[in-house]
């Protein structure tokens, strides 16, 4: 049997240089992404790999044509209203939103910048799964090393926490991909086949679309527009050898099985 590869996306307005004190204007906010989701799409078909696409319900307001087209090949699932600001309203609001656009259940949420979320009003929401979970410590945003680094259950919600090695916890994670030479990523996946024969990835469209010009650190903008394109080519290339490409809403259908 082949190994399982769920490949998830956080498709959200590109706020992050507000957050270092840069003014981006809202146009450009969602160009960026928007760009950035075109050259994904190309690789993602290329390849036949179907992913699931976190969406704010206002990037799919704005793009609702394309975010419908998108959930065709695709699966589409929630990362709140707005990737700036939240209220538990929003896990309703949302999901209401999303499932109007694309005609179909929204059965994920991935909370923005993955901050804590509350399982028992994820559950009223309708939610199937989460996927917040990053089992790890990310100085500055979240210490989560002692949670579960598998698919568990809270409750009736399904928690998928995206990959971490085994003991280590290092994430197998975008920041990571984009800074490591990809043949200590390619190894570091091979850990996780190994070990747990699957691996959860996140990644952002606006990853692949210049960010030079933006005031943000070094880190993030290492590896952008076209070396994003040629290096994630060459990672989906090697994945494609190394098993099948899901969403995350068939875990939840082989958790249940």
């Amino acid at each position: 049997m082949k190994d399982k590869i769920f490949l998830t996306f956080d498709l959200e307005e590109f706020d992050l240089p507000k957050e270092y004190g840069q003014k981006i204007s809202e146009d450009e906010m969602y160009n960026v992404s928007l760009n950035g989701l075109d050259k994904l799409l190309k690789l993602l078909n290329k390849y036949d790999a179907r992913a699931t696409f976190f969406v704010t319900a206002n990037f799919a307001l704005k793009y609702e044509r394309v975010i419908k087209e998108l959930s065709k090949n695709h699966e589409v699932a929630s990362h709140s209203v707005s990737h700036s600001s939240f209220s538990e309203n929003d896990l309703k609001k949302s999901k209401i939103i999303l499932e109007k656009i694309i005609g179909k259940e929204v059965k994920g949420f991935r909370m923005p910048r993955l901050r804590k979320v509350n399982y028992k009003e994820m559950i009223k929401a309708g939610y199937a799964y989460d996927s917040s979970l990053n089992p790890t410590f990310i100085p500055g945003r979240y210490n989560n090393f002692s949670e579960t680094r598998i698919p568990h259950y809270k409750n009736n919600l399904l928690v998928i926490p995206t990959s971490v090695t085994p003991v280590v916890r290092f994430p197998i994670f975008w920041l990571d991909f984009k800074v490591l030479p990809l043949f200590i990523f390619i190894f570091l996946s091979k850990i996780n086949f190994i070990c747990d024969r699957y691996i959860h990835l996140y990644f952002h469209p606006w990853e692949f679309t210049d960010l030079s010009k933006f005031n943000i650190p070094w880190y993030i903008k290492f590896c952008d527009g076209k070396k994003m394109e040629i290096k994630f080519e060459k990672y989906l290339r090697w994945l494609k050898t190394q098993g099948e490409f899901f969403t995350l809403c068939d875990m939840v259908k082989i958790q249940n099985q």
